[in-house]
């Protein structure tokens, strides 16, 4: 359970103090609703079981955090670096992150219906037995990530680099793209800008 001295440490945040460290913390089960966490170094804190509806992580440095069953209803996690996280069992439906580094994140069993993952990077997750309906993993890296026995009912893949992806046993999985075509998309994007 939260250990107060780390919740007053993150109050402490909240209220304005942004230059210190968030690592370490143990905020398991913390009620932190709609707080604004937006770019703090967060690396190994546990927010397992906390009430993170609402809350903003964007840009933040996640690596190794623990949101394992944490309600993150709606968060904006756009950007954060979470690779490494533990989202196992966490509700994260509604949430934005888009272009969120989340390579080799734990993501079993999870609630992700209507979830934005667009331009993110899921390479190696573990994405097995989750819910992922309507979820968006457009121009998404999905390379080498597990989805075995989780639902895509109506989720979109449109320009996603989906390589040695595992969707053994998914359900609704949408035509998947071609590995070529997606490389050649890459390739005729970088062209056109440079």
């Amino acid at each position: 359970m939260v250990k107060q001295v780390d919740l007053d440490r993150a109050m402490q945040y909240l209220g304005g103090e942004r230059g210190l460290r968030l690592e370490n913390l143990d905020l398991s089960g913390a009620d932190l609703r709609d707080a604004d966490f937006s770019g703090a170094w967060m690396r190994d804190t546990d927010l397992s079981d906390a009430d993170l509806r609402g809350a903003k992580f964007v840009g933040a440095p996640l690596p190794g955090v623990n949101f394992s069953g944490a309600n993150l209803t709606a968060a904006d996690m756009h950007g954060c670096i979470g690779a490494g996280a533990t989202f196992a069992g966490a509700n994260l439906s509604d949430a934005n992150l888009r272009g969120a580094d989340l390579y080799g994140a734990v993501l079993e069993n999870v609630i992700c219906t209507a979830t934005d993952f667009s331009n993110a990077d899921l390479s190696l997750a573990k994405c097995n037995g989750g819910d992922f309906r309507r979820a968006a993993f457009n121009r998404a890296i999905l390379m080498g990530a597990d989805f075995s026995a989780a639902n895509l009912t109506g989720c979109t893949l449109d320009g996603a680099h989906i390589a040695r992806a595992n969707f053994t046993a998914a359900t609704g999985v949408p035509p998947l793209p071609h590995p070529a075509e997606t490389a050649k998309n890459r390739s005729r994007r970088r062209s056109r800008r440079g």
